[in-house]
């Protein structure tokens, strides 16, 4: 039914009702009383002055109709994103890992911004690579430790000029950056059109993107970036966390090594000076030219081995001062 039907359907019943009197002046011809005609023209009138401010009426009503039904519907996304955003924040406080965080949000994150395919791009800072995961939305799959789908590099990919950009990226039709970008020649390929692409950054700093694809084109907009981006601020914020645990944990175990390292080369360096000053011992007590050269020979090599655990110390002190310098 059309939205304008009470409208028309007022008009239609005055248009109805003038079709009588009409065809009655048509076979009868005009009334011989002129005061028979003017009420009726007084009626008719009225009725169109009635059909006009009630015409005004509905269109008043009509308008704050829908007024409130956008607002109503503005309001549910408003809910849905703040619904997803509080069960990523329950799914992180049970697990600091990022990528199952993703996997298991995937489904509210389709009903938050329909499309055919969601994607999560994570940059290692090391090798500025890029590991891709892609959305498993079937129960079977959900809760498994998701592996990454693709490896792409930094330059030459729309993820890549994403986060060097650090603005969404919308793609209306991914075939004519296909030519140009690996990754958009790679959805092409796969039947994919239209692509969304929302930064991770944290703190001015961006460490991977939120991608999303359709097969329809121009399937994006800006309202689907606002919707996305509260997401994409918490997933690089617990990807920063979960890189900073990962980072503390190396740290612990380095120091820990580096504790167990000091130990040992402290007690063989002890021992090491039992040795040199029995061998000291000994020489001064027999004066066999023999012995004291194997006397000789034992403490160089006593030395050399004091020599390398000092080499050692040193070594285990650096990595600790720059396993430090990391977590800052």
């Amino acid at each position: 039914m059309n939205d304008r039907t009470p409208i028309w359907a007022i008009w239609l019943l005055i248009a109805f009702g003038a079709l009588q009197p009409v065809a009655w002046i048509l076979a009868d011809g005009l009334p011989r009383r002129p005061l028979f005609v003017v009420p009726l023209l007084v009626v008719w009138v009225t009725l169109l002055a009635l059909a006009a401010l009630g015409t005004r009426r509905i269109g008043q009503l009509w308008q704050r109709l829908t007024q409130n039904e956008s607002a109503r519907l503005a309001t549910l996304t408003e809910i849905e994103q703040l619904q997803t955003q509080n069960a990523m924040l329950e799914i992180l406080a049970r697990s600091a890992d990022v990528p199952l965080a993703f996997q298991a949000l995937a489904s509210r994150l389709s009903r938050l911004v329909p499309c055919d395919r969601l994607g999560l791009a994570l940059l290692s800072e090391e090798t500025q690579e890029f590991q891709t995961y892609t959305a498993r939305l079937q129960s079977a799959d959900q809760g498994r430790t998701p592996r990454p789908d693709v490896v792409f590099k930094m330059e030459g990919t729309l993820i890549g000029r994403a986060v060097r950009t650090r603005e969404p990226l919308i793609i209306d039709d991914a075939q004519g950056a296909a030519p140009d970008f690996l990754d958009a020649n790679v959805l092409v390929t796969a039947g994919f059109r239209s692509v969304l692409i929302v930064p991770l950054i944290s703190k001015d700093h961006a460490v991977g993107t939120l991608n999303l694809v359709s097969r329809t084109p121009e399937r994006f907009g800006q309202a689907q970036v606002a919707a996305l981006q509260p997401i994409a601020e918490l997933l690089a914020v617990a990807w920063m966390a979960q890189q900073m645990q990962m980072a503390l944990g190396r740290f612990r175990t380095m120091e820990v090594m580096s504790e167990l390292t000091l130990s040992i080369a402290a007690e063989i360096n002890s021992a090491l000076q039992t040795i040199v000053g029995h061998c000291d011992l000994i020489e001064r007590q027999y004066s066999d030219e023999y012995l004291r050269r194997d006397l000789a020979t034992v403490v160089r090599q006593a030395e050399r081995i004091a020599g390398l655990l000092e080499k050692m110390r040193k070594a285990a002190d650096e990595r600790l001062r720059s396993s430090a310098g990391a977590l800052r």
